[in-house]
């Protein structure tokens, strides 16, 4: 199978989610006048319930399928029996899943219920996931392109049909119709790729056990970031829940952009941990932990300094909590990027999936019991604190279990420049904001200056540091 290039994926993976990054930027705005908070807080929690079911049906697929597939990549049959046998446990698990939401939305519903039978096609989606495929083959070119158009068309549609909070279902529909769309329209170059061919029960049951394995991570992990949206609609109310799901939304776009390089990187690392290369794996995960330094810390101390004025500005004075709420869970910027490198570039490619799930699922614990105790004392901020406190108990027993690959002073050093740089970008965008009024054009001008202050900087920093961020870049790309 023929692979694209590193920087064709990065490329790739980097369009597209700056394109799904910004749809939701763009909407954002719109959505909060016009569906407004209840309507918003409605529709995430309804998601979040549908989620569950959701992660039912992939039941740990993501990273099984990506790295029983790019293992398998140079060897055509072996290649078609892993995916097709796979892809028939998955449908198997799937349409479980999916009896179990209908049956849900049947038993237990009583509230919009209407909306929640629109998420019935965000949980019939999962069935047809096989973006695991394509990254396994490491080909994000087919995931990138065709989602997109979906995605352009997604956001058309809302502006154009949803108007005022009686729109919810509008919405919904939309929103959960382009995933679906999105998920199908991957099938027929699915079966190009890898056409169909016999295979054995031998060969669907291989991928049970790591299928379960996967699942408890999988599970735990949705125990802490989508059960928070849960148990604030259940322990305070729909409004709180959309001031957090919109706070996350900001947070969410340099963690996705962080994310990008441990989504190209995990089939690698999955191919050089086959071959015992660990020297290849160090190299990329040095690179991987720079570029995470240079976004991250960028992005959390910029938050810090416009976050409160952005919140107001963008979202509207009825969402003005979000302010403190961006601030708050900044962090997870940085916490989560180190994380993910540890544990897609290290841990599952070299099977140390004990240690992985053990990790998350002791996460999802603190995270559960902290936000049960904390919300009905503090409100949505006990979400915030069970949240930063399970990834920080993360990442230092990754860093614990994986300290003879894996070293914290490296990691120490190479965010130094940044946090410089960072510093200086903050007192130059409250300088901006002592000089100029209030108002989206100030905005926009701290949010410009302020990079280009953090850019400038960090390159001059790196040099006094002698790190060569765009050597680094460069050869990482370049490596096949």
């Amino acid at each position: 199978m023929n692979k694209q290039s590193l920087s064709k994926n990065f490329i790739f993976q980097f369009m597209y989610q700056g394109l799904i990054l910004i749809v939701p930027l763009i909407l954002s705005p719109y959505l909060t006048r016009t569906l407004q908070e209840t309507a918003i807080g409605i529709y995430s929690y309804t998601n979040s319930i549908a989620y569950y079911f959701v992660i039912l049906s992939l039941l740990g697929i993501s990273r099984h399928g990506q790295r029983i597939i790019s293992q398998s990549s140079e060897n055509s049959i072996e290649l078609r029996k892993n995916f097709w046998s796979l892809f028939v446990v998955h449908i198997i698990i799937s349409a479980i899943a999916l009896i179990f939401y209908l049956i849900y939305i049947g038993i237990v519903v009583c509230d919009d219920k209407a909306i929640y039978c629109i998420q019935t096609f965000y949980v019939m989606s999962a069935l047809f996931d096989i973006t695991w495929l394509f990254y396994g083959l490491e080909n994000f070119k087919s995931v990138v392109i065709k989602n997109a158009v979906v995605k352009i068309i997604e956001c058309v549609l809302i502006f154009v049909f949803v108007k005022s909070p009686s729109d919810l279902w509008k919405y919904t529909l939309i929103v959960t119709g382009g995933v679906l769309i999105g998920q199908i329209v991957m099938l027929p170059q699915a079966i190009k790729i890898v056409p169909p061919i016999r295979f054995t029960l031998k060969d669907a049951i291989k991928h049970i056990r790591p299928l379960l394995i996967f699942s408890i991570s999988v599970i735990a992990v949705s125990l802490y970031t989508v059960f928070d949206k849960t148990l604030l609609g259940l322990l305070t109310n729909k409004e709180n829940v959309a001031f957090y799901e919109y706070s996350n939304r900001i947070i969410t776009i340099p963690k996705t952009m962080i994310g990008v390089v441990g989504t190209v990187m995990f089939p690698r690392a999955c191919k050089l941990a086959s071959k015992k290369d660990i020297k290849g794996q160090h190299v990329y995960i040095s690179y991987s932990f720079l570029i995470t330094a240079f976004i991250g810390i960028g992005s959390i101390i910029g938050l810090m300094a416009v976050g409160k004025t952005f919140a107001i500005i963008y979202f509207g004075k009825s969402f003005e909590i979000c302010g403190n709420l961006i601030i708050a869970l900044s962090p997870l910027i940085f916490i989560i990027g180190i994380g993910d490198i540890i544990r897609t570039q290290y841990m599952i490619p070299n099977h140390m999936d004990k240690q992985f799930n053990i990790c998350i699922f002791i996460n999802a614990i603190i995270n559960i019991l902290l936000s049960i105790s904390l919300i009905p004392i503090v409100g949505i901020y006990g979400a915030v604190i069970g949240t930063v406190s399970a990834e920080l108990f993360g990442i230092v027993y990754q860093l614990i279990v994986c300290r003879r690959f894996i070293s914290l002073i490296d990691i120490v050093k190479d965010t130094i420049p940044f946090i410089v740089a960072g510093i200086i970008m903050f007192c130059g965008i409250k300088l901006i904001q002592t000089c100029w009024n209030v108002g989206m054009l100030a905005l926009v001008a701290q949010i410009v200056i302020g990079i280009i202050i953090y850019t400038i900087c960090s390159l001059m920093c790196l040099r006094i540091f002698k790190k060569n961020i765009w050597y680094t870049l460069f050869h990482a790309f370049k490596r096949k």
